[in-house]
């Protein structure tokens, strides 16, 4: 090597390449290199001075601190993670090539060549052939036998790729690679470890020896895999493992003899990790699911439940999935319920705890096919053993206290460009003690068209049908057939719409002869006309107190009239009657349900005004009011004998006034609220309030309020009240690192009572998660009915760890913080 001149450098290099015959060509080349303008070598991720390829140096396994990273890079870092394992740039010639289309390169500060074409490299060995790139101390190369040996500091690349190790050796033709003492990383799956011997089958399988396996970054040794053997199919994106040891912090916690899991987003067959919950009525409950890939489009979830004061349980969930079709089966049974440990839980006619000795269990089938089809198919059908099944084993995960009823429906349906045909059977299980049983549907046969025309003229004709069966004969039972047909100009400009409509409602039966029914006035069929016009402008100038924002100011006209027919003698099937609200005042029927149609005579007016960033469009504040007047006494009705308070909301000449508030106070803070004030009774009849706090770094806060005014129910000859007011305050707060703390207050102020109440700890870093949460909810069997006075509280200690990487978790404590904390969701989204 020359001395170095002024501030330059002139070294030698040696550039070999494979011969036609197998002999090495190698040529001594002088660079001359600019100590002026050359980067330091620590900072070289492509190509030396000379142009050949150069292996990346590495450094901490190419992991990045987050603040390291370019703003693309920080896009991929998982959440709760603080770097992330990059890939060094390629940016060579052959760097996108297979090492099978291109050549081989060889780089060394000196070289010797041997008799029957070997070849010894020394000082900086730098081997490439493609994508696939070597790096060591020395090499000595063996084209007779096609292989070669690489000793000290030895480097191998891929893409997604890097193994580490003292020595290696490569199988030239069969690409195969083995290394010693390594130290291996897979980029895209964030999985590190180490091993005695490593070695790369020319399938691509990475099979490691007493190996180490673990998704933390580099120096964290929270939780590793130890094993005899695992081996890793980068193709198909499976590891196996065998004879292995789960360590959390270099102390053996499970014993694996044989697993199996993806290291991507694939499925795989094997153990997930389990649920742990202990609770005042089951005391310790176990949950081990097991997870079976059966084939592509197949899997299961098989999982054994240990619950200490009701037994041995076991559910399972068969899940199918293709181009066209989703179905999913679920099922889940304990024999012989011991009855639980809570002394309150007594049956009064028996003196022994409430289903004591009896088998308890759950089925569900649910289906949606032809997706993306004109025709699909739908399945929704559960069932469970009995109404406190939910309250006292939840279901396969899921928070089910709250349930009313569990719905079975079935059907198909088709769609064309103008019509939507369907045919369907509905049935219900209530799971509540004391509401009546529900009304069969079967069948159900809808036909709906839909025009519009070039001239903006829409026509609308609904067709539907239906058959209503009671297993009660003192329920009214039969066919009713409903026809609802439109038209109507639909016309828009960018200032306001227009729109008048002309409907026609037709509403007939047939009833079954039934011993001890009267109907009033033999009414079976209606017809009523119905006209409405809706109308707005939408106004805008630039806001006077806001820079940057525009005002529109929307003034709202909606105007209905709908004949009155006498309906009293018509049976209740599936109807309810809409409670108050803001998009009530522009609805032309104030009935939910098919079975009755109500008579209006209205006309609503609402303003609406908005705060519109002029730059990005999104909606900064918005504000609306609307009243309606009503021009007649309002006469149909529900219920053959209405209450007085009832007739005296029908004859009211003017409705609430409803109001609608939302926006945004800045980046983090948003706020909702809806009003239903009775000017009539200078009374509140319904308002919420909303306040919800995202920083979009792990930080959530709502605080809500609700409160209904309902009429007071009748039961028993006494008056009960029935009105709602309900707080509920909920949040995710980070403490300190990946600490995070987690609760909810839902309090029910009408009957002084506590709802449900949780609150714990969750730690969640990038390689593992864990959660503790201790809860005190209500066992309410009093959705519908009255406020029973000594309801159960049951108090419940819940656990979850997961360790990223290596298994997915249960989603029992996952349900439990997306039902009751507004906008939690897997922390790695957030």
């Amino acid at each position: 090597m020359s001395p170095s001149v002024a501030a330059d450098e002139i070294h030698v290099t040696w550039n070999c390449a494979a011969g036609p015959n197998n002999q090495w060509l190698c040529n001594e080349e002088q660079i001359v290199t600019s100590n002026r303008n050359r980067p330091a070598r620590a900072n070289q991720n492509s190509l030396a001075a000379s142009d050949e390829p150069r292996v990346a140096a590495v450094r901490n396994l190419d992991w990045l601190e987050e603040e390291q990273m370019t703003d693309e890079q920080r896009l991929k870092v998982e959440g709760n993670c603080c770097g992330g394992y990059v890939e060094p740039a390629r940016d060579y010639p052959d760097a996108d090539l297979n090492p099978e289309e291109a050549s081989l390169q060889v780089n060394a500060n000196s070289t010797e060549a041997l008799e029957n074409n070997v070849a010894l490299l020394d000082g900086d060995v730098q081997i490439s052939q493609g994508y696939r790139q070597i790096r060591s101390n020395s090499a000595r190369i063996d084209q007779t036998n096609r292989n070669v040996e690489l000793q000290g500091n030895v480097q191998f690349r891929e893409p997604g790729m890097l193994l580490l190790g003292s020595n290696a050796e490569i199988d030239i033709d069969s690409k195969e690679v083995k290394i010693d003492n390594a130290t291996y990383v897979l980029h895209e799956a964030a999985v590190r470890g180490s091993a005695k011997t490593l070695t790369r089958t020319k399938d691509g399988v990475i099979k490691i020896n007493d190996a180490t396996y673990s998704t933390c970054e580099p120096g964290d040794s929270t939780w590793q895999m130890a094993t005899n053997e695992i081996a890793i199919d980068q193709e198909s994106g499976f590891a196996t493992v065998k004879n292995a040891q789960l360590r959390v912090k270099d102390i053996p916690v499970f014993y694996f003899p044989w697993i199996t899991f993806p290291i991507n987003d694939q499925r795989s067959s094997g153990l997930l990790f389990p649920t742990i919950n202990s609770s005042s009525d089951n005391g310790l409950d176990y949950s081990q699911p097991i997870y079976w890939n059966l084939a592509p489009d197949y899997d299961a979830t098989i999982t054994p439940r240990l619950i200490q004061e009701r037994g041995i349980g076991l559910e399972v969930e068969l899940r199918h999935l293709s181009r066209h079709s989703e179905t999913t089966m679920t099922g889940a049974f304990l024999g012989s319920d011991k009855g639980g440990s809570d002394e309150e839980n007594i049956d009064p006619d028996t003196g022994r705890p409430e289903h004591l000795g009896e088998d308890r269990y759950l089925t569900g089938l649910t289906h949606l096919g032809g997706i993306g089809k004109a025709w699909s198919t739908f399945l929704d059908l559960n069932n469970v053993s009995d109404n406190d099944y939910f309250n006292d084993f939840g279901s396969l995960g899921q928070e089910s206290k709250s349930r009313i009823n569990l719905r079975r429906i079935a059907g198909v349906s088709y769609k064309t460009d103008n019509w939507d045909y369907r045919i369907e059977a509905q049935d219900h299980q209530i799971i509540i003690d004391g509401l009546e049983e529900q009304y069969s549907v079967l069948p159900k046969v809808i036909a709906n068209g839909y025009y519009r025309f070039d001239n903006n003229l829409v026509v609308d004709l609904n067709n539907q049908t239906a058959r209503f069966d009671h297993d009660d004969p003192d329920f009214v039972t039969g066919d009713r057939h409903r026809l609802d047909y439109g038209i109507s100009w639909d016309k828009r400009w960018s200032w306001g719409y227009f729109r008048p409509q002309y409907r026609l409602k037709h509403l007939a039966y047939n009833l079954d002869n039934q011993q001890g029914i009267q109907q009033n006035n033999n009414v079976s069929a209606v017809t009523v006309p119905v006209s409405s016009l809706d109308a707005s402008l939408l106004l805008e100038r630039p806001a006077s107190f806001f820079d940057g924002y525009t005002q529109t100011l929307e003034p709202r006209l909606y105007y209905v009239k709908s004949k009155f027919r006498d309906q009293s003698g018509l049976p209740d099937f599936d109807t309810r009657e809409f409670t108050p609200s803001y998009d009530l005042l522009f609805r032309d029927d104030r009935f939910n349900g098919g079975d009755r149609i109500s008579d209006e005579e209205r006309l609503t007016i609402a303003l609406t005004t908005r705060y519109i960033d002029s730059k990005s469009g999104q909606e900064r504040f918005s504000a609306s009011i609307a009243q309606a007047i009503n021009y007649i006494d309002r006469r149909v009705t529900l219920s053959s004998n209405p209450s007085e308070d009832e007739l005296g909301e029908l004859v009211r000449r003017q409705s609430p006034l409803a109001v609608k508030l939302a926006g945004r106070l800045n980046k983090s803070w948003r706020f909702s609220s809806d009003i239903i004030y009775d000017t009539h009774d200078n009374d509140m009849a319904k308002s919420s309030i909303a306040l919800r706090y995202n920083d979009r770094q792990n930080r959530l806060l709502n605080l809500s309020y609700n409160s209904t005014r309902r009429a007071p129910r009748v039961f028993d000859g006494t008056s009960l009240d029935q009105n709602i007011k309900q707080a509920d305050i909920s949040g995710f707060m980070p403490l300190r690192g990946n600490f995070n703390l987690v609760g909810r207050w839902n309090h029910d102020f009408t009957n002084s009572r506590m709802l449900d109440v949780f609150a714990g700890f969750e730690y969640n870093s990038c390689c593992w998660r864990a959660s503790l949460v201790a809860r005190r909810s209500l066992d309410r069997k009093d959705e519908i009915l009255l406020p029973e006075e000594d309801l159960k509280l049951t108090n419940g200690l819940f656990f979850q760890i997961q360790f990223k990487g290596l298994a997915g978790a249960n989603g029992r404590v996952d349900s439990m913080l997306k039902n009751g904390i507004y906008g939690y969701g897997s922390q790695e989204n957030l």
